[in-house]
């Protein structure tokens, strides 16, 4: 039996946390559970994060946020977020430094849930995507029906994390189909991180820069806002990656 938490390439990620399987009946599941208890959970946790996690982010990593201005009018509205995936706590930075208390709901891996943390992935606004393709459709269903009630739906268009990677690797098609089904804003937001300080010295753990960009309107067709997202994310990221026109 192979190892849930073995990386599909050699450069992947390898969690090394405890797991534990997790019997999830996917057919009975709320991937968006709109009830008061959970509301309430969420909010909760939230409220905790933004003080206790902020500032250990903020503290450990010295986290800098530019461009927070340009959602300002996304208050109301259903949104995508995309970013590049190099930090285990990237969705929650995010998540902590640009949309404070708003919920914000992310995708994750169904093997995730057997995680020991999977109470605080859960309570986080992490969603599982189940294996089974039946329970898959419809948990993006839910997800179509979260961004219509005007929710937040982050999504890493790269898939697997890689940790402190310089680039911004090849794009899937998701993030986009769920935009501009919906028509609703994109959001790309870069993570670009400084490992020394300007006197050359490592630091200790590396610091990071949340960089959002104007949010992207689905006026155009899907694949031309994955282009326009990926450019846009390219010329942000600490290596920008070579993009073909």
């Amino acid at each position: 039996m192979s190892d849930i938490n073995a990386p599909a390439n050699k450069n992947e990620y390898v969690c090394k946390l405890k797991t534990k399987k997790n019997k999830i009946d996917y057919s009975e599941y709320k991937f968006y559970d709109k009830g008061k208890p959970f509301r309430l959970l969420k909010f909760l946790h939230r409220s905790v994060a933004n003080v206790f996690l902020r500032a250990y982010l903020k503290i450990v990593h010295r986290v800098k946020v530019l461009g927070k201005e340009n959602v300002a009018s996304l208050k109301k509205t259903g949104a995508v977020i995309v970013s590049n995936h190099i930090h285990p706590l990237d969705i929650q930075m995010i998540a902590t430094f640009v949309f404070g208390m708003r919920p914000v709901h992310w995708l994750t891996l169904q093997r995730n849930m057997d995680l020991s943390v999977r109470f605080f992935i859960r309570n986080s606004g992490g969603v599982p995507i189940p294996e089974d393709y039946e329970q898959k459709k419809r948990c993006f269903a839910e997800m179509n029906e979260l961004l219509r009630d005007g929710g937040l739906l982050h999504v890493c268009p790269e898939g697997s994390l890689v940790e402190l990677c310089e680039d911004i690797r090849p794009f899937k098609d998701g993030a986009f189909r769920f935009a501009f089904q919906n028509r609703v804003p994109l959001v790309p937001i870069t993570l670009r991180f400084e490992e020394y300080g300007q006197n050359g010295k490592k630091y200790r753990h590396p610091h990071f820069i949340i960089d959002v960009a104007e949010p992207i309107y689905p006026s155009v067709p899907q694949e031309t806002i994955k282009e326009k997202t990926r450019r846009i994310m390219s010329g942000k990221c600490t290596k920008p990656a070579q993009v073909k026109d």
